[in-house]
């Protein structure tokens, strides 16, 4: 039985509160000042609030709150386990790291632009805090239109057009997951994820739907819910939106995008998975195999080919999202590699748009063949592509080598009949091959080649973020399996392991207790 708090519900109502504020202050015309120091607060109270639900949660176990009072599967409930408590501190501790270097990377930002990081901060947190269905979706929207509007607020040709494509992609994905959910309630008769959980144990409810095997109607209908992540998760062939995406946004926007969005739609993932469904089914398992060996694929000759470094690294995101899928393929064993992949992201990512960001505004541009020479005025911008680029090749002693690996020893473990199995083995060495040689370009560009124009000072706290970055890249790597590690295994396995706690807490809160499992 779990324990009732409102922290994880207050996290993001807070978050959407603020962001809603903020507009108001900017038709006050309270000042950019105040904003900033507004906005700031609620970011920090959102760390505050996700450290401490994780804390509760590793001390007491699973937390809930039932919106408005009313239990499932009448009202909307938020439960909480140690992994999305985990997965909660990462995504709003990079929102806070991040937050200063908004007014020195983007300083034309505004409230607008603060009411929408506010907005996506929100959308995160309230994914990972959900035991809802619908509620999940709901949440996933407003990540998705904040996603639109920061981006777009870039304010080029490009990130119109980008956004622009983006909404019309992810338009189609949320149509799919909506289309999903309301099936599933028409079906089974609940929106509950755990209740669904109990419904596929065979556990009776006096809430029935309209389906007369609500069992094999969750295994059908989630696959359109996987579907319609895989927009979010950028996946071959829904990933044409984020390269584009990516490169044409502000450095902040992009390194908070590409550390936390796709790691909270593979949360929305493993979360239907392993909390309704009980595991992998073959199609889902293939599918997810399938579609990460082309993303690996399509990702690596991507940033092999592209001119520039912002759209060098974005299509290394879609190759990453690529590994991330072969892992959670991999069935529970994967699951503690896929959340490592998720950490490793949070920190390289943004280590890497950030210096594509400063690249871009001290030279208008990010070009190779514009801005030759340019990080050789800099040891720090120098060590942080170099480390950047070695992670994300997947070498040591970085923490990127720590998930590659994790990948290539569970694929290697898995072989057996299924050609599926080495062809994602064969893939993923071929994909650090493709990423090794598409950063060697970079780094030949903008490091080993004589500069093209004078040099650019770089901010003080600019190289304070890349060192921090940096050393993380390493530290975590070399201390993993003494420090981080535990954590990580112990949350990861907190979603396989811990699913009769998760249900059993459901299962003491539902408005009908009348059933027998």
């Amino acid at each position: 039985m779990g324990y009732p708090s409102i922290l994880p519900a207050l996290t993001p109502y807070l978050l959407v509160f603020g962001a809603f504020t903020l507009v108001f202050f900017k038709l006050l015309n309270a000042g950019k000042v105040f904003s900033r120091i507004y906005a700031f607060a609620y970011v920090l109270t959102s760390l505050v609030f996700s450290v401490s639900t994780y804390l509760m949660v590793r001390d007491s176990g699973i937390l809930y709150y039932e919106l408005g009072g009313f239990p499932p599967p009448i009202g909307i409930t938020y439960v909480v386990d140690e992994f999305s408590a985990f997965l909660g501190v990462i995504v709003t501790g990079l929102a806070l790291l991040l937050y200063p270097l908004i007014f020195v990377l983007q300083p034309r930002s505004d409230e607008y632009y603060l009411a929408l990081y506010l907005g996506l901060l929100a959308g995160f947190t309230g994914v990972l805090y959900t035991g809802d269905l619908f509620n999940m979706f709901v949440m996933m929207e407003v990540m998705l239109v904040s996603t639109y509007g920061l981006v777009a607020l870039a304010g080029s040709k490009q990130s119109y057009k980008s956004a622009f494509d983006y909404a019309m992609i992810a338009g189609v994905g949320g149509l799919l997951f909506f289309a999903g959910a309301v099936l599933i309630y028409f079906a089974t008769g609940t929106l509950s994820l755990g209740h669904m959980g109990l419904i596929e144990q065979g556990f009776n409810t006096c809430f029935k739907g309209l389906s007369e095997k609500p069992v094999e109607a969750l295994q059908i209908l989630s696959l359109l819910l996987f579907w319609g992540l895989v927009v979010d998760e950028a996946l071959v062939p829904l990933h044409f939106w984020l390269p584009p995406a990516y490169s044409s946004a502000g450095p902040v926007t992009a390194s908070l995008l590409a550390g936390a969005s796709e790691g909270v739609a593979y949360y929305a993932l493993a979360r239907i998975v392993y909390t309704v469904l009980n595991g992998l089914n073959p199609i889902l398992e293939y599918s997810l195999r399938i579609l990460g060996t082309a993303s690996i694929l399509v990702g690596g000759v991507g940033a092999l080919y592209s001119r520039s470094l912002s759209q060098t690294i974005s299509y290394t995101v879609v190759m990453d999202s690529g590994y991330m899928a072969i892992a959670l393929s991999l069935g529970p064993a994967g699951l503690n590699v896929a959340l490592a992949y998720i950490l490793a992201h949070s920190i390289v990512k943004p280590l890497l748009f950030l210096i594509a960001g400063w690249v871009k505004g001290a030279y208008g541009t990010d070009l190779f063949d514009k801005v030759e020479g340019s990080l050789r005025s800099s040891k720090v911008l120098q060590a942080g592509l170099v480390t950047g680029a070695a992670a994300v090749t997947g070498l040591p002693p970085t923490i990127f080598f720590i998930a590659k690996l994790g990948v290539y020893v569970n694929l290697f473990n898995a072989l057996n009949g299924d050609l599926t199995i080495p062809l994602a083995l064969f893939t993923s060495l071929v994909g650090s091959l493709l990423a090794l040689t598409a950063f060697l370009k970079a780094v030949s560009a903008l490091v080993l080649s004589p500069p093209g124009e004078g040099w650019k000072p770089v901010p003080t706290i600019l190289k304070a973020y890349l060192v921090l970055f940096t050393v993380l890249t390493i530290l975590l790597g070399i201390v993993y399996a003494f420090t981080i590690g535990p954590v990580v295994s112990s949350a990861s396995n907190s979603i396989v392991a811990g699913r009769s706690d998760y249900l059993s807490t459901v299962s003491g809160i539902l408005f009908c207790r009348g059933g027998s499992a």
